[in-house]
């Protein structure tokens, strides 16, 4: 020790680093069918002449008011239409807002629990097809920190992400074209399964082939390493600028990928996990993975994130709740609440939460 622990930490940890021999499979969960990564098995994404038309989903959301007992988020989400680099005029609505309100009650039977439900209100009538059911958001749990520490924050957005991928593959898409969710295929709520399976028949039955883009992975090798990285270390020693490696095929029932990791800009910083709707990636020939790939690499050469296609960028900047628009939207709810009779003990509620605010606007 140094009595310097910044530096001793860094010392420490570099140790616990160097030590690590590489195992280059991958580390997967359940069943899944390991895969080992080399050099030999890296596989070009080549030009191609004509891009397959691609859709792009994506959602975001921010909070309004929350309290011990409800939450008011405002939710988007967008879908962008590109056929390589050129963008396609949708026939449909291409983004989506509404409130949603989640309020919590609590059940004291035999063993105290709670139960969330979800109201959603969206800006016009006709944008009703778009969301979910609200009964597929109802939950229960046992724990009494009541909507704290939970995902619930963005359970009514992902929901209407799904729902909206459906209506794409629907309204938008033909056979042979494909659909590119920001994120993984892989569900995380309850009932979630309902909507990604209905996407997934709808697009099956259509012939249109969905993936999922994730900017980040926890896929590990069997010796620890962070997968992604790994990978990149090992493609030095591959002689391609665009390319893509099998990585897993998951077994998991919350997980329908099928798992590749993709550089898709000879001069891209990054290196992304990529999944194909398992169901079909195992009935496509190198040439048709080719094609989809080579489509979203075309759509990958904008100068703001070379290797990131820009249709994901396009429906991030779209689908996004900027930090500057929460306080409008704030103050529009907030105005709400003070002409309903309640209002006063809506805004004591969601002012219990808010003390730490408070105390880092005093010290910071």
């Amino acid at each position: 020790m140094t009595g310097q622990p910044a530096r001793d930490l860094i010392e420490d940890l570099g140790e616990h680093l160097s030590d690590t021999d590489h195992k280059d499979t991958v580390l997967c969960s359940g069943r899944a069918k390991k895969t080992l990564i080399t050099p030999e098995e890296f596989v070009e994404i080549r030009d191609i002449d004509s891009p397959k038309r691609t859709a792009f989903v994506d959602g975001g959301d921010g909070t309004l008011e929350e309290s011990p007992n409800f939450l008011i988020t405002i939710n988007r989400i967008y879908f962008s239409l590109f056929c390589g680099k050129s963008r396609i005029k949708p026939r449909s609505k291409s983004r989506v807002q509404f409130f949603s309100c989640v309020t919590s009650s609590v059940s004291a039977d035999q063993r105290a629990s709670i139960r969330y439900d979800t109201r959603l209100f969206p800006y016009s009538k006709s944008d009703e097809r778009y969301l979910p059911d609200e009964s597929a958001l109802a939950s229960k749990s046992d724990s009494n920190a009541v909507l704290q520490g939970s995902r619930i924050n963005s359970l009514s957005r992902s929901f209407a992400e799904w729902r909206l991928a459906r209506h794409v593959v629907d309204e938008e898409l033909e056979k042979g074209d494909v659909i590119v969710m920001d994120g993984s295929l892989q569900t995380s709520f309850k009932n979630e399964s309902a909507y990604t399976e209905e996407l997934y028949r709808a697009a099956v039955a259509k012939g249109v082939i969905v993936c999922g883009l994730s900017k980040t992975s926890r896929l590990v090798t069997e010796s620890g390493e962070p997968l992604l990285a790994r990978i990149e270390e090992i493609a030095k020693d591959v002689k391609y600028g665009r390319w893509y490696v099998r990585v897993a095929e998951e077994t998991a029932p919350d997980n329908k990928g099928y798992v590749l990791a993709v550089k898709l800009h000879p001069k891209s910083q990054y290196v992304y996990r990529f999944e194909i709707l398992r169901e079909q990636f195992k009935k496509m020939n190198q040439d048709e993975i080719g094609m989809v790939l080579g489509s979203l690499a075309e759509n990958s050469e904008d100068v703001a994130m070379l290797g990131y296609p820009y249709g994901l960028i396009d429906a991030d900047r779209f689908a996004q709740v900027r930090y500057n628009e929460l306080g409008m939207y704030r103050s529009y709810i907030r105005s709400e609440m003070m002409r309903h009779p309640g209002g006063k003990k809506m805004l004591k509620y969601s002012t219990a939460n808010q003390a730490h605010d408070h105390l880092n606007g005093v010290t910071s």
